[in-house]
């Protein structure tokens, strides 16, 4: 690779982390936001993966989770983006705790034609729960990114078989269980099954979908921004 080369790569990653750094937080609910990674986010993260309530109902990350593993995930946050730059991970933020990382939420930006992975991925700490934050937080997403900018009708996603917090969430959102359709992932060495969802978007659907829009966030905490 020539010295030239190395510079233009180098230029391109500042680049795409300057466009990164720079999205504008969405807010959820008047007091919840989504954002992308910041650097101090690594010990949360890492003491979420690890928490029996998270880690279990998550099919990626490795267990145990180490820093290690934190720092690779959030300072890697800029390559997880769509081809015009748009982050497809971003964090929920409680920010009348000073933005505390509380959860995260991830969409696809793949072709209509590709249904085998997931277009969707979340996780929320066990105190947030059953208070709606997910489901508002996904659709947002969903909407903002997916279907508003990468054109996507089409969603694939799974969920755990007896997980059926996440299955009442992908349902909330859109998706339907797809009872003929079985997948299953191996996990700390066992094979377990999984729900497999669908969603289907006309254009009407789509139309409909535009009521859903950012919030706006308590006044105290917007003079904070």
């Amino acid at each position: 690779m020539s010295e030239h080369t190395q510079l233009a790569d180098i230029q391109d990653k500042e680049h795409l982390i300057a466009r990164y750094n720079a999205y504008p937080p969405k807010w959820v609910t008047p007091t919840i936001q989504l954002s992308v990674w910041r650097p101090e986010d690594r010990e949360h993260i890492f003491r979420y993966m690890n928490m029996p309530e998270i880690h279990p109902f998550l099919s990626g990350p490795p267990f145990p989770y180490t820093l290690e593993d934190s720092d690779f995930w959030v300072t890697t946050g800029f390559e997880r983006t769509s081809k015009n730059g748009t982050p497809l991970d971003l964090c929920i933020r409680d920010m009348t705790k000073g933005g505390l990382l509380i959860g995260s939420v991830h969409v696809g930006d793949q072709s209509d034609e590709n249904l085998d992975g997931d277009d969707v991925g979340y996780w929320l700490a066990p105190e947030y729960h059953g208070q709606g934050i997910m489901t508002k937080a996904l659709k947002l997403m969903l909407y903002e990114s997916a279907v508003k900018e990468f054109g996507k009708r089409k969603f694939n996603a799974h969920a755990f078989v007896d997980n059926w917090a996440s299955r009442r969430t992908l349902e909330k959102v859109g998706f339907v269980h797809q009872p003929d359709r079985e997948a299953s992932v191996v996990k700390n060495g066992q094979t377990l099954k999984m729900w497999v969802f669908r969603m289907y978007l006309s254009e009407e659907d789509v139309t409909k979908q535009e009521a859903v829009a950012e919030v706006v966030p308590l006044h105290s905490l917007s003079l904070e921004q």
